[in-house]
């Protein structure tokens, strides 16, 4: 018998769209995944498996189906605050949408080789601190944190986004160059012990080579 929300239900709960049902992981200083949260982010992400998929959503002016960029069993990453929360056969489970989806990996350890950033994202290894990079641009000063860090080196780039005739758009950065970022604009992480932020590519100011 499956329950949800506390009443039994004759089916298995289906996603509609591009809602993603996720159950989530249970909340660490560092997660199953191996993801560190670090504590001064402010919205930590959220870690979970999804349970199953809607089809995608139908393009309001093309008429063209979008599909899902996860199927079941992968691991996902998102955050804290996004979807909502259900007790799904007595244990907590999220509703996200798609465009939710920070990263996405597969198996039950994430390793920086094992993830992929979702759509148009983009994982970056930060400079912390107040000191001078190699590239000379001289960070702002900080309280003790790289919550403000605002560059860094590409190490993962994502698909790209899916334009209205369902085919992915080009990144217009790679693996390898460094960007210039808004301040704020990404979300935190640490993967293996190291500090790194997934931001969008709209997000990033410039690019540079070095």
């Amino acid at each position: 018998e499956i329950m949800l929300e506390g009443r039994p239900i004759s089916g298995p709960l289906k996603p509609l769209g591009n809602y993603i049902l996720v159950k989530n992981s249970e909340a660490a200083a560092e997660t199953a995944g191996g993801i560190v949260l670090p504590d001064q982010a402010k919205e930590k992400p959220t870690e979970g498996v999804v349970v199953s998929a809607g089809p995608g959503y139908t393009h309001v002016e093309t008429n063209v189906l979008i599909p899902m960029p996860v199927a079941e069993g992968q691991s996902v990453l998102y955050g804290k605050f996004d979807g909502s929360k259900i007790d799904y056969d007595g244990q907590e489970h999220t509703l996200i949408r798609d465009e939710d989806i920070l990263l996405v990996f597969e198996g039950p350890k994430m390793t920086l080789d094992a993830v992929t950033p979702a759509w148009d994202r983009i994982l970056v290894k930060i400079e912390a601190g107040d000191e001078e990079t190699s590239s000379g641009i001289v960070l702002a000063p900080t309280s003790g944190s790289s919550a403000s860090a605002s560059e860094g080196q590409v190490v993962k780039v994502g698909k790209g986004k899916v334009a209205s005739n369902g085919e992915l758009s080009p990144m217009p950065i790679e693996a390898g160059e460094w960007v210039k970022f808004r301040e704020y604009a990404g979300s935190e992480v640490r993967v293996e012990g190291e500090p790194y932020v997934l931001v969008k590519a709209s997000d990033c100011l410039a690019k540079w080579a070095e």
